[in-house]
């Protein structure tokens, strides 16, 4: 039997898991390999959850036959925000998780992210063993009499209630009775996030919170992607507006008065109702490298140090971990929360967040985007081709000799006016990303431009 690790640009694996197009990438020849060499490193107990694609189901099934074959005590919760599923995991005592999604691909992708223990994505180390179970095609199975059990259950109101238990401010954002607009873009959060944003006494406002299979806009949440999202926020004139990406782990905010933000907003506005600013205390905040200053800017005042990790959630929750952070996430609107059971990238916490940020200040959120400096940054790609990356960052590095270089995931570079760019291979898709801010439009479209040309995009 050949391994399905070949060189398949319908299939990535990565530290943000697999995924692959159906049937070029993921067939089911494939899942049941990826799912033997799972359940050769993980434990009994094995918590399942789906995003929204219509594929979704038809994996889980398969997934559910394979784990039980192997032992596996297996407990399905059916559509649940990848978030809710880490959850699940971590207050449920399970060993390992499945989320079945994609993230933001299209809907001919879909995908499988592995959680281990305590609800933490695979780390380096996991995912290494699990590459050498899958390489070495050992058989996990068991005798037909020590077959694995079955059963389903709810994750969202464990998930919930672990939310609001670290929200200080319960009674002031239920007493302004907000009204929210959500687009869930008819993913995993179409369910979880008006539940959430009911319990804390908000009106909400559905936009794509439907029942269909089918994802009604493009599925990542760029400005582009929801203008009708952002037109609603300013028609219904809502106190805030959040979107979703199919498996709600991220989360982009909407503003009556700017409409739809860039989605680097997301983790600083969260970070203002964490309840750590302004009480000069110590204590480390980790975003990867591709996530702007702007949480630099509103964290210093307080004492608290931005410390950078390399792209992935796996690797910033790893960072976090051992540095003891007391808050992170990504700039693509991942919001992480260490005393939340999910641990991990988190729209539903973000949302809280920023609500409560909203209530504790008796301000509006564009009242809190004043508190916040103006955002210059733009994210681009390339495909990838047959360049090699290296080559690339090393004409990088020469355009830009005086620049501080960091090489932990791809190449940043760092100008001494406070700019940066961040170029690197995608984890998700088959191609280049390259990610600058600056103090200005001038000096980013500079930027920009010489990078594309070095860059081929």
């Amino acid at each position: 039997m050949n391994s399905p690790l070949t060189e398949n640009t319908q299939l990535k694996i990565s530290i943000s898991g697999i995924r692959g197009t159906i049937p070029a990438g993921l067939d089911p020849l494939n899942l049941v390999q990826f799912v033997r060499a799972f359940a050769a490193v993980t434990g009994k107990r094995i918590v399942i959850g789906h995003d929204s694609r219509p594929t979704g189901p038809a994996i889980q099934h398969i997934i559910v036959g394979v784990l039980m074959a192997c032992g596996k005590d297996v407990v399905t919760i059916g559509l649940a925000p990848t978030p809710t599923v880490k959850a699940a995991v971590k207050l449920w005592n399970a060993h390992a998780g499945i989320i079945i999604s994609a993230s933001h691909n299209p809907l001919e992708w879909n995908g499988l992210k592995f959680v281990g223990p305590e609800g933490f994505f695979f780390f380096a180390r996991d995912l290494e063993n699990w590459h050498k179970a899958l390489q070495s095609e050992r058989s996990p199975a068991v005798e037909y009499n020590k077959f694995g059990s079955f059963s389903e259950r709810s994750g969202t109101e464990a998930h919930i209630e672990d939310i609001l238990r670290i929200i200080p401010n319960l009674s002031q954002i239920r007493s302004k009775a907000y009204s929210v607009v959500v687009d869930a873009v008819n993913g995993a959060g179409r369910r979880s996030m008006p539940a959430l944003l009911e319990r804390l006494g908000c009106r909400v406002i559905p936009l794509y919170c439907d029942e269909e299979g089918t994802f009604p806009r493009p599925p990542e949440p760029t400005p582009a992607a929801l203008k009708k999202f952002g037109a609603l926020v300013k028609q219904k004139k809502a106190a805030v507006g959040f979107a979703l990406d199919p498996d709600a782990d991220r989360l982009v905010v909407a503003s009556c008065e700017r409409g739809v933000l860039s989605e680097e907003y997301t983790l600083p506005l969260s970070l203002l109702g964490a309840g750590y600013l302004g009480k000069r205390r110590k204590g480390s905040i980790v975003v990867n490298l591709s996530t702007s200053n702007l949480i630099d800017q509103i964290a210093a005042p307080s004492g608290l140090t931005v410390v950078r990790s390399a792209v992935g959630e796996a690797n910033v929750v790893a960072k976090m971990k051992a540095l003891g952070a007391i808050f992170g996430g990504e700039g693509n609107g991942g919001v992480i929360h260490p005393d939340v059971a999910s641990y991990g990238r988190d729209s539903l916490t973000g949302a809280a967040l920023i609500l409560s940020a909203m209530a504790a200040g008796n301000n509006g959120l564009d009242d809190l985007l004043v508190r916040l400096p103006d955002l210059y940054m733009e994210k681009d790609k390339a495909p990838l081709k047959n360049t090699d990356p290296e080559s690339i960052f090393q004409a990088l590095k020469k355009a830009w000799p005086d620049a501080q270089t960091n090489e932990e995931d791809g190449l940043r570079l760092d100008f001494s006016d406070g700019g940066w760019l961040h170029v690197r291979a995608s984890n998700t898709e088959p191609v280049l990303r390259f990610i600058a801010q600056s103090s200005g439009k001038p000096a980013l479209k500079k930027i920009l431009t010489r990078a594309r040309q070095l860059v081929g995009g």
